[in-house]
Formats: C-alpha cells, sequence, structure tokens
C-alpha cells in the first residue's frame, strides 16, 4: 500500500513503479508513478469540482481535460460506468464511490508523422463536500507496446488494467482534511 499526499490517501500499485517525484518536480496536487519497463504512467490528482451533477459529464470532462493538455488530435471514450452501475460498490464505508471511464487518445510524439495511441483508464472520486474532485489516470501508450506482436500488446493492456482496477479497489481517503472546503460529510 502506498500513502499518498502525506499519508491523507492510501492506494495499492506495484512497488516497482517509479515516483516520478524522486527526479522531476510534480505539482502538489499530483502524485505520478511511472513504469521502469514501459511509458505507462498513473497519475492521482486533486482537482476542483466539475460544476455538473452527472458524475459521467464530470469524467468526460476530466478526460476531455486531460486530451486538452496532452494535445490529443483526436480523442473517443469507450465507455463511462457512474457509481450507481457498480456492483458491489468497491470502496469501503464513507468513501466516495468512483465513475470509470475508459478511452483512447492520439498523441503526437517525437516528431512522428503519425499520432500515437494511448489508451487511458480513469477513476474519478468526487467528494462535494470538500468541492474537490480525486482523479486517477492511467496512461497506456500503445507505440512502445507494439513493438511485439497484438497479442503481446492486449496482454500487457490486460495486466496493465488489473493494476488499474486494483488500485482503484484500494484507494481510501484516510484524512479528509486534505481538502479544503465545505463540512465532514464526503457522501455525494
Amino acid at each position: 500500500m502506498r500513502e499518498l499526499f502525506g499519508g491523507a490517501i492510501t492506494i495499492s500499485l506495484p512497488s516497482d513503479l517509479i515516483d516520478a517525484s524522486d527526479f522531476r518536480q510534480i505539482p502538489d496536487t499530483q502524485e505520478v508513478f511511472l513504469d521502469k519497463e514501459s511509458d505507462v504512467s498513473f497519475v492521482i490528482e486533486i482537482l476542483e469540482l466539475v460544476d455538473t451533477l452527472s458524475f459521467g459529464d464530470a469524467a468526460t470532462f476530466h478526460f476531455e481535460s486531460l486530451a486538452h493538455d496532452n494535445e490529443a488530435e483526436s480523442k473517443r471514450i469507450d465507455e463511462v460506468v457512474p457509481p450507481q452501475d457498480l456492483s458491489p460498490p468497491p470502496c469501503p464505508p464513507n468513501q466516495p464511490v468512483p465513475t470509470l471511464l475508459n478511452g483512447i487518445q492520439f498523441v503526437r510524439k517525437f516528431n512522428r508523422p503519425e499520432p500515437d495511441e494511448v489508451r487511458i483508464a480513469l477513476a474519478l472520486f468526487r467528494i462535494p463536500a470538500k468541492n474537490a474532485d480525486v482523479v486517477i489516470t492511467m496512461n497506456f501508450p500503445t507505440w512502445l507496446e507494439a513493438i511485439g506482436p497484438v497479442p503481446d500488446v492486449e496482454r500487457k493492456w490486460e495486466y496493465w488494467r488489473i493494476v488499474f482496477t486494483t488500485a482503484v479497489l484500494s484507494f481510501q481517503i484516510v484524512d479528509f482534511g486534505l481538502f479544503a472546503g465545505g463540512g465532514e460529510d464526503v457522501q455525494g
């Protein structure tokens, strides 16, 4: 189990993932972990609550924002699963339940003529009482993984999806004082 944001949040991530803050400046509102063997990355970010009542719209907003930041040439959302469709709810009591989103962004890297496919798995934990959204994003660039045969890319994607699912299921806010905002009620 990894402690994030000074221990205020815990999450299960593989111990061999590299903490990016060990070698580059990371904003205080982010935790970033990188795989040594590929360009797979996990970003856990605390953001201002998106002003929408729809969990799906909020997750889509964060996906679109990420696409903008990545300068994606195109993008698509393949699936959005709101909290009420998760059965059973994966989180411990008094914890927010995530909205899940899977999509693809096409991002030009390293001056290549064609944009590269980056598969995105996103989990959104909404905390309205604290005016916060916590977003976990896994980026899986298929260009590097595509060096091997196609089934190998799919096998690696499935492995990383399991890692992502494990992270989401283990996500726990230990100290809600991490967030600026309203009262103690965390249920949204």
